[in-house]
């Protein structure tokens, strides 16, 4: 049999975890909105005045040289080689935190003329 200490500390453990629970279904999902605009960062070579456009399963918006997309289930050198397609030579990338190298952005514009290239 318990005793009243013991059920006690259980209801202060379960009381202590349902608070966690709860603070983590609210803030985790408001912390992915404050970034779900932004997640995509392209520099483009030149402005452009084109109309935000889908790719990749979600809409990327340029205003003059910069871009800017939500998280798209797709990867990311994918995203880049879209946005040059589309938009014109990209001169700077990042995704979330990771931050392109020149020879990646270089690799993004490449397999982007090859696309063309194709068609």
């Amino acid at each position: 049999m318990m005793t009243l200490s013991q059920i006690s500390a259980r209801m202060g453990a379960l009381a202590a975890a349902s608070a966690l629970s709860a603070t983590l279904l609210f803030a985790a999902p408001q912390a992915h909105a404050a970034t779900n605009g932004s997640y995509y960062k392209a520099e483009l070579a030149q402005p452009t005045t084109a109309k935000p456009k889908l790719l990749r399963s979600v809409f990327v918006k340029c205003e003059g040289t910069s871009c800017r997309a939500p998280l798209a289930s797709t990867a990311p050198k994918n995203m880049c080689i879209s946005i040059a397609r589309e938009f014109g030579e990209v001169s700077a990338f990042t995704a979330g935190e990771r931050v392109f190298t020149a020879e990646e952005v270089a690799a993004c514009n490449s397999d982007n003329a090859k696309a063309v290239a194709k068609n």
